[in-house]
């Protein structure tokens, strides 16, 4: 904008050098905006293809995922499904954090509340497996599987919600333990299965739900926890029969976007997803192959989020061009004071249609073409026959009102002394209506501030 004040026809108030150095500045400046404007359009336009994912961790406790367990075999199978059944025992183990040793309870029993230190706890190794499948004595926490009605063959292990048994880490005093889930998983013909198909399906997250109402009344933070059942994106996943396999989970979860022109545009990732991301370890085989082992742990005890954001986007670059632009703009003032302003821009001017200027212009002429002339156009020392300067002054100010000066205060001063020369009428009024009733001296000034006052002392 200021490349084009500068341009001829120059000031007639300013040396010529003057003009020619602002102009020559002013050139300057511009070219500088215009690489610039360059740069950073050709930065995101080579940016523009994937947005970027930002990693951070939530701190939110959750349980161990819901899933759908089924056999499978790699040729065609006609059995009858409501003969075969499948059955499965549950057992809880713990790591100690700093050895990595697994543990499992001296009575196999499933709640933390019953263990109190290594006293009751057993050193679990590969070998245990086998009298946990054997020792029909031992409880198999079965309860936790439902049979499902879609396949008779499959299992559902639904974990309940979020409590001390599934929690991510456990204090044993002087230690710290994570729990983890141990599956033993039998069929009734584990000779015609080949391998199992396990699906992920939901996982319970106890998310905080802080409000508004929440923050102002300055609430406890945990009182606003709610669990919550979560769906996780479909996944599917292979144990070969009679093997040990370990899960190591990481839960995610991922923020992306719609659409990407959203994305361009500077609006956030709204569309939330979550996922297991699996590390598969298979061990040696079972001791005896008429029952697989499957181990769930995870690796950390919170979630990773991955969010996608778009580094620089159409908001961004708009917002630096604009920024340097003003920064140039005022070195520019600086060096060479404000330019005019300019009340009327590109829609006045150029682009509206035809029939719209023109009606523009009948409106604009209807307010300030008088008999005395046009303000700021016409010459006023030759004012036409029958017209007078306070003419030309009044459509003066009211272009100034309309579109240059906040005349507001004025107005309202105006009113003031309004009110203020009511009130002085009205005490001479009353002075008059007095008459030879007060004295002569209260009829001066000082005596009119006092009855507007209201004290005659």
């Amino acid at each position: 904008m200021f490349f084009f004040k500068s341009c001829p026809p120059f000031r007639t108030s300013e040396p010529k050098c003057f003009s020619i150095l602002r102009l020559f500045i002013a050139i300057i400046f511009s070219s500088v905006i215009i690489i610039y404007a360059w740069i950073s359009i050709e930065e995101f336009v080579s940016n523009i293809d994937e947005p970027n994912l930002y990693i951070s961790e939530l701190d939110e406790h959750f349980t161990y995922p819901g899933f759908r367990v089924c056999p499978k075999v790699l040729s065609n199978y006609n059995g009858d499904d409501t003969i075969d059944t499948l059955n499965i025992s549950l057992y809880k183990l713990y790591r100690d954090i700093s050895s990595s040793q697994l543990y499992i309870p001296n009575d196999y029993s499933f709640y933390d509340n019953k263990i109190h230190g290594l006293n009751d706890l057993n050193l679990y190794d590969f070998n245990t497996l086998y009298e946990l499948h054997n020792n029909y004595s031992i409880p198999t926490n079965a309860n936790f599987f439902i049979r499902d009605h879609d396949n008779n063959r499959c299992r559902i292990f639904i974990p309940p919600s979020i409590n001390d048994e599934f929690s991510r880490i456990v204090e044993f005093k002087p230690f710290f333990v994570a729990n983890e889930l141990l599956f033993i998983i039998t069929s009734d013909n584990s000779s015609i299965y080949s391998y199992f198909e396990i699906n992920f399906e939901s996982i319970t997250i106890n998310k905080r739900n802080l409000t508004i109402q929440s923050a102002l009344a300055n609430r406890n933070p945990n009182k606003d926890l709610k669990d919550v059942n979560t769906t996780l994106i479909p996944n599917q996943y292979f144990i070969t029969r009679g093997r040990y396999v370990i899960y190591e989970l990481i839960l995610k979860e991922r923020i992306s976007y719609s659409s990407y022109f959203s994305g361009y545009l500077g609006f956030k990732a709204s569309n939330i997803s979550t996922f297991l991301e699996i590390e598969e370890k298979e061990l040696a085989s079972t001791p005896n192959a008429s029952y697989t082992a499957l181990e769930l742990r995870f690796q950390y005890n919170f979630i990773i989020r991955e969010q996608q954001k778009f580094q620089i986007t159409v908001a961004r670059v708009i917002s630096n061009i604009g920024g340097f632009y003003g920064a140039l703009s005022g070195i520019f003032v600086l060096l060479f004071g404000a330019s005019k302003l300019t009340p009327w821009g590109i829609c006045q001017k150029y682009v509206c249609c035809w029939s719209y200027r023109r009606s523009f212009k009948r409106h604009l002429a209807s307010r300030y073409v008088s008999r005395a002339g046009i303000p700021l156009a016409d010459d006023p020392r030759k004012l036409p026959l029958g017209a007078e300067l306070s003419d030309r002054v009044a459509v003066l100010e009211h272009l100034l009102k309309e579109y240059y000066i906040d005349a507001y205060y004025l107005e309202k001063l105006r009113t003031t002394r309004k009110r203020y020369l009511d009130l002085r009428n009205n005490n001479f009024e009353l002075l008059k209506l007095l008459g030879d009733d007060i004295d002569e001296d209260l009829k001066d000034d000082i005596a009119l501030e006092r009855l507007e006052d209201g004290s005659t002392s």
